[in-house]
């Protein structure tokens, strides 16, 4: 019961957001992970953004994300991007560097069903403005099948004294033991003018671990 109330309240608070969106977005995600050993991840994260109706490039992302899994239900999280942003409509890009870190807590697990929520902390460099910190609060519920694992998210984000959120819906699958793919939407809110719609797509690559050879 309790999966079900938390889906309809983020379906709640989608269809209460503004119907149209005064722009389409896609959102293109690569992951690499190696894993060190058990429960200590290092991801290497890219992303590409359009803006515009799709028309434009909008945003290049990447960098190391470590993802330690200290026990079952909690995992530490840290890392750093570095982010090359396009202006919309001057079509003129400027540099960002972010820095973040925070946790994700396991707080309900059934048979097929958990929740997860996540917090985390940004902090923003850039010649183009002054540095400033972002706050992040995720809740993420996902379902596992024998197709694939269907998720929603919702998001509250806080950035300079202002208020906002995001909303996701999408399905992950497994194609091969350490390939896994993914499909959604997200409506993403901005912390001033219209929201957007996004169009997501997600890969992601488990690298084997290396292994050591011994010399005689």
């Amino acid at each position: 019961m309790k999966h079900w109330l938390f889906a309809g309240a983020m379906l709640a608070a989608l269809a209460q957001s503004p119907a149209s969106a005064d722009d389409v977005e896609s959102l293109h995600i690569t992951n690499l992970n190696f894993e060190f050993r058990r429960g200590l991840t290092l991801q290497m994260h890219t992303r590409v953004r359009t803006f515009e109706n799709l028309g434009a490039y909008n945003q290049f992302r990447g960098g190391p994300v470590l993802l330690w899994q200290t026990n079952p239900r909690l995992m530490i999280i840290s890392g750093y991007y570095y982010t090359d942003q396009n202006r919309r409509i001057l079509h003129t890009s400027y540099p960002i560097h972010r820095p973040f870190g925070g946790l994700q807590y396991r707080v309900w697990r059934g048979e097929f069903w958990s929740l997860d929520a996540r917090g985390v902390a940004e902090r923003f460099h850039s010649s183009a403005f002054s540095d400033y910190w972002r706050f992040r609060k995720r809740a993420i519920l996902l379902r596992e099948t024998r197709y694939g694992e269907p998720y929603l998210t919702g998001e509250a984000i806080r950035e300079r004294g202002a208020w906002y959120g995001r909303y996701t819906a999408g399905v992950l699958w497994a194609v091969h033991p350490r390939l896994k793919v993914g499909t959604g939407y997200e409506f993403r809110q901005a912390m001033s003018g219209p929201p957007s719609h996004v169009l997501a797509t997600l890969v992601e690559w488990r690298a084997r671990p290396l292994k050591t050879t011994q010399r005689n």
